[in-house]
């Protein structure tokens, strides 16, 4: 799961007594063949003002019913939003308990008909006489398909445990009963939450182990899915007390059954059918929590029972024959606001400086946010509602806003699986564990004190690195990159010269000298940015490949800890360092992104693509001149070196990545300069010229260094060509209202279509070359291959040195339309002298004195590995000076 800012669904009205006000808010369920869906939607209630229904999946306010000023609402509100059998019309019933009236009233909006304007509205309610007590939950009960209107009744519970069934249009009352497994407790013991589940779902999951519950709760029905009553479950314990004991706590299963008789009375268990009364266990560690403190829900699916307090979060599994504790998250440190539930490993939580989610298995923090991030301006109480899980959204309030945390990952596309991603995984808790003090949970932006375990050094070297450390911060903080340089050099010695690669560097101190280096600024999202550069460490870590966008990210990650750091936007790197190489804010040198892009590592194709934005854009910002002075001239030579290095870096990547990212970022005015970049590119390298044609365009070497190679500009102009795309092409509109846009695209196709041809011809013209020299080329090949025999000696290699500076001396370099060439000149005895009528060396094979590794039996064709010793034996038999003669007297 990922955490981001959250999104601003609405701004609800305030209470009109601010003080003493409260908002209410409930879920919204559609009915079809007597079964509820959640819908995406919240039922608002806010007291003295009205019942509105938000949308969340596309926010928006749906509709809204008034109600009196003196109005409050005792507990969360209801909607069912259903379609009218036989009739293109849908109904929205919303049902509200209100005070002081001690009514439950009924909001019915209908519209939708053929021919209607405006939906109707209608009210009703039912005045409660029998019970003094507030309602404190109001549901819907679905009834026999068999019945097309209002096919559900309503029932409410009250504080004293008294539950009254109503009709859906509030006109009867059902029944009323307060049940004597709760009346005898009922002054003590009041009803502090109350569930309704459907069947289907507590047979899967609550009553699956309790097949004698399932019975009893069925009666004398026969039958699966014939009239299956609703089973309620009410959680009371203690309301007087200062404290309370889980062990107080009790909860009473009750089956509700659908059909109701219309004639004769009802005794208790035709109302409601006691099924079991369990009492919660004490919890090891947990101490007595504030009566009016504990919030209680009901998850369906897994038959968890969820508490959530001030201190942390306990689900018990009621559906054993003993609850039992499943899950158990406390922070002693912490105070919550809320916390739910997400999944059976995590829960998202709202403490007193951030907003996590944790995973209580392991008792880790997947993801955080300061709730300074918080985009609402109210300073209030944020406060969970409710988890939409195929919309990967959290729905919260804080003050009078209704937020939306987007909890998708970004990593894995919507909608690329039916399975969702697997959370819990002990490999996403490795490092993010929350057993530490109190006083590291204090979300800071400040870089924590680096801790000797993470280098695993022995004591003897323990002074020294705290010494370094404690360098490297004060030359930080300075922006003394001197300093920071000799910081790092005195560590490994007093040589000034840092370890090369192949040398083992601990990356725990790479990383935390990138810690020092980099930051985070304040924004949304927040922006990366280079402190400070200094010159012989930032190469010597480019060297090394640990200047990279990832170790930078893990390294600021282990710096913020516990603040979890948010994914970095693409290009934020690649901008870090260009903006902190400019000497003014119009010339950036460019340097330091030319250094980390001739490195070892490859960027992402997305940063690379940011790099290739800016860079086209420095260099159309840069016309080119005659009368420009150096300083400008160095500049224009970084912007393209810039230019050819990160088309370079680019072409390493697959061509799907490479045309996603140019389509993705990059702009059609960027994207014609990258191919006209190109086109020059080719024409410059000598692969659409003949030998006697001057460039089209006289270029200094400075504009084309590096080259490009031909495979790098034709898959790079392939990628340029396809991020346009055809759409792009055909609907291209002209900046330049003098010229026709279409005429410009015809030119720079037939353009392309000519210089790809003259390439093309090239080609294969050095196809066909290679083909001629084919036995030269490959002799030239096994000379390069030809080991030096290592008995060799100097006299040797001072002739062969010799010869290769002779040799050198009749070979003179010159440049003729652009092109570079090698000119033989004659030898010293001209055409009649030593070298005269020497051929090429047409099949012949480069003289070796080196001995096979391996032989061929003459008898039966097996090839054999020699051993050593006969190998020794073989090259001092081919030595000349142990040869022998025999001499006859």
């Amino acid at each position: 799961m990922d955490l981001q800012s959250p999104s601003v669904l609405a701004q609800l009205p305030r209470p009109l007594h601010a003080s003493k006000g409260k908002t209410q808010i409930g879920e919204v369920y559609s009915l079809a063949e007597s079964k509820k869906r959640k819908r995406y939607e919240v039922a608002v209630a806010v007291d003295g003002e009205a019942v509105n229904i938000y949308n969340i999946q596309t926010p928006k306010l749906v509709t809204s019913y008034a109600v009196p000023p003196k109005s409050s609402f005792s507990c969360q509100p209801c909607s069912v939003r259903r379609k009218v059998p036989n009739k293109s019309a849908t109904k929205r019933q919303t049902y509200v308990a209100v005070n002081p009236q001690r009514q439950i009233k009924s909001f019915v909006e209908e519209g939708g008909a053929p021919g209607s304007t405006a939906p109707t509205i209608t009210s009703s309610s039912f005045d409660v006489k029998d019970s003094k007590s507030p309602t404190m939950f109001v549901g819907i009960v679905p009834t026999a398909a068999g019945e097309k209107e209002d096919p559900f009744d309503i029932l409410a519970v009250h504080k004293d445990g008294r539950v009254r069934r109503l009709a859906a249009d509030l006109g009867s009352q059902r029944w009323s009963i307060q049940h004597s497994a709760i009346a005898k407790q009922a002054a003590t013991h009041p009803v502090q939450a109350s569930f309704l589940v459907e069947f289907d779902d507590a047979k899967r999951s609550l009553l699956k182990r309790r097949q004698d519950l399932a019975s009893l709760a069925m009666g004398d029905l026969v039958g699966s899915g014939v009239d299956e009553p609703m089973v309620l479950l009410l959680v009371t314990h203690p309301a007087g007390a200062a404290q309370m004991k889980l062990g107080d706590v009790q909860v009473h299963m009750f089956s509700v059954p659908t059909a109701v008789p219309s004639q004769g009375s009802l005794d208790e268990s035709q109302k409601l059918r006691h099924l079991l009364t369990a009492s919660l266990p004490d919890v090891e560690g947990l101490s007595p929590l504030g009566s009016e403190g504990p919030d209680w829900d009901f998850h369906a699916g897994s038959a968890g029972l969820n508490l959530s307090f001030a201190k942390g979060f306990v689900n018990f599994d009621i559906s054993q024959y003993t609850p039992t504790v499943t899950t158990k998250f406390i922070l002693e440190d912490e105070e919550f606001s809320s916390l739910m539930r997400l999944s059976p490993q995590s829960v998202i939580g709202a403490g007193k400086s951030t907003i996590a989610i944790y995973d209580t298995q392991y008792q880790s923090i997947q993801r955080s946010i300061s709730t300074d991030d918080l985009r609402s301006a109210d300073s209030g109480r944020t406060t969970f509602i409710g988890y939409y899980a195929k919309l990967g959204i959290a729905v919260a309030t804080r003050g009078n806003t209704l937020l939306a945390f987007d909890l998708s990952s970004s990593q894995i596309p919507s909608g690329s699986s039916l399975k969702r991603p697997r959370d819990g995984l002990l490999i996403d808790a490795i490092g993010r564990g929350i057993g530490s003090p109190a006083t590291q949970w204090q979300v800071s932006k400040k870089h924590r004190t680096e801790d000797l375990r993470w280098l695993c050094l022995p004591p003897d070297q323990a002074d020294q690195w705290n010494k370094l450390t404690q360098e490297l911060r004060q030359a930080a903080q300075a922006h003394d990159a001197a300093a920071f340089d000799r910081a790092v050099v005195g560590y490994f010695g007093d040589d000034s010269v840092l370890p090369s690669p192949p040398q083992y560097v601990n990356p725990e101190l790479t990383l935390f000298l990138v810690s020092l280096l980099f930051s985070l600024r304040d924004g949304e999202p927040p922006a990366l940015a280079v402190d400070l550069w200094p010159a012989q460490t930032t190469q010597w870590l480019i060297a090394l490949g640990h200047l990279s966008q990832d170790n930078v990210a893990m390294a600021l990650r282990r710096a913020l800890k516990p603040r979890i750091l948010p994914a970095l936007p693409a290009g934020s790197f690649v901008h870090a360092l260009i903006a902190s190489d400019s000497s003014s804010s119009s010339s950036p040198s460019l340097r330091r992104l030319i250094d980390v892009l001739q490195g070892p590592i490859v960027f992402p194709a997305d940063e690379l693509a940011h790099a290739l934005k800016t860079v086209l854009n420095l260099a159309r910002s840069r016309p080119l001149s005659d009368e420009d002075t150096e300083e400008e001239s160095r500049s224009v030579r970084a912007i393209f070196e810039a230019l050819n290095t990160t088309l370079q870096n680019l072409h390493c990547h697959p061509s799907a990545a490479r045309t996603g990212a140019l389509r993705t970022t990059l702009s059609r005015a960027d994207l014609l300069a990258m191919i006209h970049h190109l086109r020059i590119s080719l024409a410059t390298g000598g692969y659409t010229t003949r030998f006697s044609e001057a460039p089209p365009t006289p270029l200094t070497a400075g504009q084309t260094t590096p080259a490009l190679s031909l495979s790098a500009i034709t898959d790079l102009l392939n990628a340029a060509v396809d991020a346009i795309g055809p759409s792009g092409w055909i609907s291209a509109v002209d900046d330049d209202a003098g010229v026709s846009s279409a005429a410009a695209e015809v030119d720079l196709i037939a353009d392309l279509k000519s210089e790809i041809s003259a390439a093309l011809a090239g080609v294969e013209e050095a196809s066909y070359l290679s083909g001629i020299l084919r036995p030269y080329l490959r002799f030239a090949e096994s000379v390069r291959q030809t080991k030096t025999s290592p008995a060799g000696g100097a006299g040797d290699a001072a002739a062969s040195s010799a010869a290769a500076a002779a040799a050198a001396a009749l070979v003179r370099h010159d440049t003729l339309n652009g092109a570079q060439l090698m000119v033989f000149e004659t030898g010293v005895n001209g055409e009649e002298g030593e070298g005269a009528g020497r051929m090429l060396p047409l099949s012949q094979k480069a003289a070796s004195t080196e001995v096979s590794r391996t032989k061929v039996e003459r008898s039966t064709g097996e090839v054999r590995t020699r051993s050593n010793r006969e190998m020794g034996y073989l090259r001092r038999k081919a030595a000349g000076k142990y040869s022998f003669e025999r001499l006859v007297v």
